[in-house]
């Protein structure tokens, strides 16, 4: 038979008692107890509780401000749902959140739930700072969570001999990078869409040499990125041309660190080509993210890469398209995958960001963690997702089975032009929706923007690693080895001007620097979490 919520707290408050009894809690000594989901107001039959969570946001809600109290239609539905007052304590994410969570738990002022990225997590979790979540989260109290998120997934997640204390934070499965290119140039040239690495690069010195804007000037480059003075950046089309996806894969039934591998020579061999022949913007390694961008919507360059879904949109303010179109108005960006014979583009999202509890805050106000994880379960249902991602029914969005139709007046007035407030709310799911099966409908996207967005989505991804945290073996420090290896890269095109050292180069990576020692401690962890087709040694 399930406990009810009280049992529960009664069980947990006996933990309480036996942990500060001895200053110890293990994972032997969590009782056996869980909440019944089914039981929608058994919060309500219990004390008011005063929560606190600490949150991330993202860039675009830098200046996001909560509405008034009476305005504030989630806090008003969560507050009475779950009889609480809540506070979102919330900063963009960032180093200045870091430092303030670690001045929060340093001076024990713990909120009930926080969330941060997987090295912080890391970090609390060998400090023996976080609680154990078995009580807390799984599939009975969190049913809703569980469709974001896998337990095999969670069990992984874990580190070894801490516990199961991280859960991790709802993200984007899917990925949208592209790489994009000025249709408009290349139907003054009479150019096709590249469909092949050697069609692209064409591409790029037609942009570079033949005038493509039609101003009578030599000021135009094929392809741009932005280096920030330190690195090579994964944008480059010569990275996937070598075979290699983002910046870990699995290959060939080995773990594959693709920026220090061997074929990392041709890779550099291919870059230096492109620069000596003038086709890539020379300011490409001094631009500052996004100067790249801002070149992009200049007019300065044809092509550029990006992971973000809204670049070609010109239903998107501050999109790429509409910024470069309000110079030209004939200007048409679209993406493109000049690899159709890889198997994919880009990898998969993986989780970056975890849910945490304060070991004390556990042991003291366990009902606040039960009534915390109420509210996160509800977040990632139905009704909590549209809530925070759409409104309210009826004003901001209509409701036909799973289809959501925006209502983007209503919408603007009440949320984007006032304080745009619900994104703070989204910091537990990602817009994602068709993880719940609903389809939304904007009007104000229009066909050709309906088109982008549907090409960029199917552009394939893959798996690239199980769902792990990647932690160096003790005493070693992969920070060390990036620092050297960015220098290496950078030494090659700038100085060098050639990769032919790059095989010496990685050798003192792998044994000064202890590559190989770290990424056998990485293929370790991944085997440890595999139940079958163990990966070969690091080679």
């Amino acid at each position: 038979m399930k406990k009810t919520l009280i049992a529960v707290l009664a069980g947990l408050s006996m933990l309480t008692a036996a942990c500060s009894g001895n200053g110890t809690s293990t994972e032997s000594n969590v009782p056996e107890a869980s909440v019944d989901p089914t039981q929608e107001t058994a919060s309500n039959e219990t004390q008011k509780l005063s929560l606190r969570f600490m949150i991330p946001v993202g860039p675009a809600f830098a200046n996001s401000t909560f509405p008034a109290a009476d305005k504030d239609f989630v806090k008003q539905v969560i507050e009475e749902k779950f009889n609480v007052d809540l506070k979102l304590d919330y900063m963009v994410v960032g180093e200045d959140y870091k430092n303030k969570m670690n001045v929060q738990l340093a001076g024990g002022d713990i909120p009930d739930i926080f969330i941060g990225d997987g090295a912080a997590s890391q970090k609390y979790a060998t400090d023996g700072l976080l609680a154990d979540l078995t009580t807390y989260l799984n599939e009975e109290t969190m049913p809703n969570y569980y469709k974001w998120v896998k337990q095999q997934e969670l069990d992984s997640y874990q580190l070894k001999g801490t516990g199961f204390n991280r859960g991790i934070l709802p993200f984007m499965r899917n990925q949208f990078p592209a790489w994009y290119v000025r249709k408009d140039w290349l139907d003054k040239l009479n150019l096709e869409v590249p469909a092949s690495y050697d069609e692209m690069i064409e591409v790029m010195r037609q942009f570079t040499n033949n005038d493509p804007d039609g101003n009578n000037k030599k000021d135009t480059y094929g392809f741009s990125t932005s280096g920030n003075g330190a690195s090579i950046p994964l944008e480059f089309p010569q990275w996937l041309a070598n075979g290699f996806v983002a910046d870990f894969q699995i290959a060939n039934g080995s773990f594959v660190d693709n920026r220090t591998d061997l074929g990392v020579q041709k890779v550099i061999e291919d870059i230096i080509a492109i620069s000596n022949e003038g086709i890539l913007d020379p300011d490409w390694f001094l631009s500052k993210s996004p100067g790249h961008l801002d070149k992009a919507a200049q007019g300065k360059i044809g092509m550029f890469f990006s992971g973000d879904q809204n670049a070609a949109l010109e239903g998107v303010p501050n999109s790429i398209q509409s910024r470069t179109k309000a110079i030209n108005p004939e200007a048409d960006w679209q993406p493109f995958n000049p690899f159709p014979d890889k198997p994919a583009i880009w990898k998969y999202g993986v989780p970056e960001a975890s849910i945490m509890v304060g070991k004390t805050v556990a042991e003291q106000k366990p009902e606040n963690v039960i009534r915390s994880f109420e509210i996160l379960n509800w977040l990632t249902g139905e009704e909590g997702y549209l809530l925070t991602h759409y409104g309210q029914e009826g004003r901001h969005y209509t409701k036909n089975g799973n289809t959501i139709t925006l209502i983007p007046e209503a919408y603007d007035a009440d949320i984007a032009n006032a304080g745009n407030w619900l994104g703070i709310y989204r910091f537990f799911t990602p817009e994602e929706p068709s993880v719940l099966g609903f389809e939304v409908i904007d009007p104000r996207i229009s066909p050709r923007d309906q088109a982008v967005s549907k090409t960029v989505a199917s552009f394939p991804k893959h798996d690239a690693l199980p769902p792990i945290t990647l932690a160096p073996p003790e005493g070693m420090n992969i920070g060390d080895l990036r620092k050297e290896m960015n220098k290496l890269h950078i030494k090659m095109i700038f100085e060098d001007k050639s990769a032919a050292n790059w095989p010496k180069y990685r050798e003192t990576l792998m044994t000064t620097f202890k590559g190989k020692d770290i990424f056998q401690g990485y293929t370790d962890q991944i085997n440890a979490a595999l139940k079958d087709n163990k990966l070969n040694d690091f080679k």
